[in-house]
Order: C-alpha cells, then sequence, then structure tokens
C-alpha cells in the first residue's frame, strides 16, 4: 500500500492530493471512470457521474467542491466540511446560494431527491412537490385558526406512514460538537467528505488538477494572464455549441449526448478535435510543402503526452537560456 500511495504522489496528475485519497482514485480509474459506473461511497450511499443535461448546474454547484477555505483567514482553522457549513450559515442570499449549490450537486452526485423520507415505505416527498406545499399551508392556515398542526401522513398508495427523516441536512456530532453532513440516513464526516471532493472531481473532469500546493502568487499572475488571452483570442463556446461542434463531427446524436456523462462529453470533443488538428499536419507534412523541425515530431492524436496545469507557460532559466540560444 505504501509503495501504490507513493507512485500516486509522484504521478503529477495527483500533485497537492493526499496521498491514500490520491490511490484510491487511481484505482478507482479502472474500476470505474472508464464505464462510468456509480462508485460505492459511504454506507447504501453511491456517487454517480454528472451527465451532460446537468453540465452548466453541476459545473456551478461544483464550486462546494473547490472552496478555498486558506483564503479566508477564518477558515484556515476548519476542515473543507466545516468551512462549507459556514458559508450555508451566512445570512442572506450568499447562505442560500451556497446551501442551493449543496443540495442540487448532491441531488445530481447521488441520485436522490431533496425532501423528507418514510421511514416506512422510502417514499420520498419533495420539498418542492405540489402534497408538501399543500402541507405547509395547512399548517400555516391551522396555526392562523390557533389549531394544532395537522399530520404529514405518506401519500404512497396503501402506507399512511407518518414518521420520516430528511435526506439532505447538517447535524451536530455530539462527541465533536462540529458539524457533519447526514444523507438518506448515511453519516458524511469531514474526512469522508475530503474523499468525496477529490473523487467526485476527477470522476469528472478528466482534466482536473489540484492546485492548492501552487503558490499564491503564481497562481493570481497565471489566472490573468488566461484571462487577457482570453479577452484577445476570443476563446469561447457555449455547452450548447460543444454539443453541435460533437455531433457534426461525429455519429452521436443530440439525444446520446445529453445522457453521455460530462467526463467522456470532455474527452470527445478533446480527441475529435486532436484528431481533426493531427490529420492536417500529418498531411502537410507528407505532401512536402511544409517541412516539419525534425527535434518536434508531430504529436500523436491518441498518445499525448502528459502535460501539467501550467503547461508552458512558466520555463526553468536554463529552459529560457536554451530557447534564446
Amino acid at each position: 500500500m505504501a509503495k501504490e500511495q507513493q507512485k500516486s504522489v509522484e504521478n503529477n496528475k495527483y500533485r497537492g492530493v493526499p496521498a491514500n485519497i490520491a490511490s484510491e482514485i487511481e484505482s478507482y480509474e479502472t474500476r470505474y471512470f472508464k464505464e462510468d459506473l456509480p462508485i460505492p461511497f459511504c454506507g447504501t450511499l453511491k456517487l454517480y457521474p454528472a451527465t451532460v443535461r446537468d453540465f452548466e448546474i453541476f459545473s456551478s454547484c461544483s464550486a462546494c467542491l473547490t472552496l478555498d477555505k486558506n483564503k479566508d483567514p477564518k477558515g484556515i482553522a476548519m476542515s473543507q466540511l466545516e468551512y462549507l457549513y459556514s458559508k450555508t450559515q451566512i445570512p442572506g442570499d450568499e447562505g442560500s446560494m451556497w446551501s442551493y449549490r449543496l443540495q442540487k450537486l448532491f441531488e445530481i452526485i447521488f441520485h436522490l431527491q431533496n425532501g423528507i423520507k418514510c421511514i416506512n415505505c422510502g417514499e420520498v416527498i419533495e420539498y418542492q412537490s405540489p402534497y408538501f406545499r399543500q402541507y405547509i399551508e395547512g399548517v400555516h392556515k391551522a396555526q392562523q385558526e390557533g389549531k394544532g398542526a395537522p399530520a404529514l401522513v405518506c401519500p404512497h398508495e396503501g402506507c399512511g406512514g407518518q414518521q420520516f427523516i430528511e435526506m439532505m441536512k447538517f447535524i451536530e456530532d455530539p462527541k465533536t460538537h462540529k458539524h457533519v453532513l447526514c444523507v438518506d440516513g448515511q453519516i458524511i464526516s469531514k474526512q469522508d467528505y475530503e474523499r468525496l471532493r477529490y473523487i467526485v472531481l476527477y470522476q469528472n473532469f478528466p482534466d482536473y488538477q489540484d492546485d492548492s500546493w501552487v503558490d499564491p502568487a503564481i497562481k493570481q499572475d497565471y489566472e490573468e494572464r488566461m484571462k487577457l488571452e482570453r479577452q484577445k483570442n476570443d476563446f469561447h463556446a457555449t455547452i450548447e455549441k460543444k454539443i453541435v461542434c460533437l455531433a457534426i463531427a461525429t455519429s452521436f446524436k443530440f439525444e446520446d449526448i445529453y445522457s453521455m456523462s460530462i467526463r467522456k462529453f470532455t474527452m470527445a470533443l478533446t480527441t475529435v478535435d486532436d484528431l481533426i488538428n493531427y490529420q492536417i499536419m500529418k498531411t502537410a507534412s507528407l505532401s512536402g510543402f511544409v517541412q516539419w523541425p525534425k527535434d518536434k515530431p508531430i504529436e500523436h492524436w491518441i498518445y499525448k503526452p502528459y502535460k501539467d496545469m501550467y503547461g508552458d507557460s512558466y520555463k526553468t532559466i536554463d529552459q529560457a537560456t536554451q530557447g534564446v540560444k
């Protein structure tokens, strides 16, 4: 196990990820990622890959997983889970926004509905359902009339259960007095949430790399450079445009793409682009009209070397000197 963990640490793809979690994710690449299978997690829960249909919502809500607590002086001493909880407790719209993001994220990755679950039959009553809204209206009406609140009864035919559990909520650990997550009756501790963060990010974003180890000054400089580059070249395409492009370039139907995992969609789109570029460059080199540098062979569209998150944006002094020569 120690050798496997060391191997994961040495793999730049997992740089910055705790060794035990990196080793776990590495084992999932062939066991689960390859076939987009759900990953068993914390008891009866499973982590499902997000699909293209939920691309915009998932991308927005994944901010819950990439929060940089160390940018906030109050967050430095907290765990990632504790810091996320503190964000949901901010008064007003900001706290509501983080609560909504976490709710939608969990609905997508756990394939669960946000609401209350009948202990008797397992029926879930969503908070936004007409049935629950009608119940809340009944409670308000009873309060106004000075009567007791009516009992909530499971709407499932033949059940009639009146005991429910919340599908998603923060609860306080009586031993540590810290907040943990309870999802469909399963406890997600701060250690579990740390695993969840990395697993979900690597499961859904094949090019994801953790940048927590990067010097903040370099990170800020790179982000500003990329922002200027995007403004200069107007490199932007909506998810709708990308779906259309993939459909045109392949035999995929739109419905097939909507049901595709974000991971496979990203890989398919990138591979199609690489193939087209490779064919153009290979044709040009074989024509004799273009002379390709011997020390820079055409990069194959399948067998591509691994590049870190900054590529060749930053070079060592030796590399820069050699380039001048």
